[in-house]
């Protein structure tokens, strides 16, 4: 078993395009590692398990509720076998839209994990869409993403104005998202 696997926490809201992203990282996977995806929710975007697979890319998806306001069994048994079965050399963990980031974090740096894993720094993407609307800008959850998260990610080829104001109201770092494999350079470095 691998001593260190890269841990990946992409975050987001519900829409942000958390899946996509994660789909396009996969487009410019080395053909050598092997990579696992534990989802939480299955939104409009879902993973083609039978295409991955193929890919050594390995999904699986926790359902019961959010895996963080818990860190429950669920997430840790899915958790564990995919360390165990899979061995992969990258794992992405991708929470519910609401996802409190601050206790998956807890959870993937315990004494438990600590020898297996290193936890890079977590990733929240942001959409211009979700930015501009209101019913975001005053929501807590969606505001608590943005604080627990490190590093803040943006499509390049949407407006980036209001991100880089949400970025320097809570003083992280802002990715443009380019659509190509210098995202998964991006990733690799985070």
């Amino acid at each position: 078993m691998k001593t260190s696997i890269a841990c990946h926490i992409i975050a987001g809201f519900l829409g942000s395009g958390k899946s996509s992203f994660i789909k396009q990282l996969i487009s410019y996977k080395p053909c050598h590692e092997k990579w696992a995806v534990l989802v939480n929710e299955s939104g409009s975007s879902q993973y083609e398990k039978d295409l991955c697979s193929h890919n050594q890319v390995f999904i699986k998806e926790v359902y019961g509720g959010c895996l963080c306001c818990s860190a429950g069994m669920p997430f840790r048994v899915a958790l564990n076998n995919l360390i165990k079965e899979v061995n992969p050399d990258r794992i992405f963990i991708e929470p519910a839209g609401a996802g409190h980031l601050e206790n998956i974090q807890h959870l993937l740096q315990s004494q438990f994990y600590l020898p297996v894993l290193t936890l890079t720094p977590c990733i929240c993407l942001l959409s211009y869409k979700q930015l501009k609307d209101q019913k975001y800008a005053q929501n807590e959850s969606y505001l608590s993403l943005i604080r627990q998260a490190d590093k803040l990610c943006i499509k390049a080829d949407q407006d980036e104005f209001p991100a880089k104001e949400m970025a320097r109201k809570y003083a992280k770092p802002l990715y443009l998202l380019k659509g190509n494999a210098d995202d998964l350079d991006f990733i690799k470095q985070s």
